[in-house]
């Protein structure tokens, strides 16, 4: 007999085994996908930390005379959008465009789409006479008068 096809029994094997290999390789791919939102969003929040310290260093006369300080050295703070467009370019996103007010354009968090970050705050400050900056996004730290 000549057997044209394959049989009910072949096919539900192979459908079978496909839907095995996804069941294992989703969550992988998923896992992979995270990862990589995270690193691109501490990648970001450097990029951010370093504009900001050419921003310190182009207003340093301010944050020598700031009577703010924290961890004991002088600071000023700033959130992010006040670094657009002069330091760091706004993102183009239409989602973000359409939300945004101030024409400024927004900063997205990669990890989440539907959240900025160009309303969060920056610490900067001066340490062995050098600029530095730490991103306050949760507002844990704090530049204050008489720190």
């Amino acid at each position: 007999m000549n057997k044209k096809g394959f049989t009910l029994i072949e096919l539900l094997a192979v459908i079978t085994l496909l839907g095995l290999i996804l069941a294992i390789s989703v969550p992988s791919v998923s896992f992979i996908n995270k990862n990589i939102k995270d690193n691109l969003l501490n990648t970001k929040i450097k990029l951010i930390e370093e504009y900001a310290i050419l921003y310190g260093e182009d207003n340093l006369s301010s944050l020598k005379e700031s009577n703010k300080t924290y961890d004991n050295n002088r600071c000023i703070t700033i959130i992010v959008s006040s670094l657009v467009p002069n330091y760091l370019d706004a993102d183009n996103d239409n989602y973000c465009n359409t939300l945004n007010s101030n024409n400024r354009g927004c900063i997205t968090d990669p990890s989440n789409k539907e959240a900025f970050l160009d309303k969060e705050e920056i610490i900067i400050y001066l340490k062995d006479n050098k600029v530095k900056a730490r991103f306050n996004k949760d507002h844990i730290y704090n530049c204050r008068v008489g720190g």
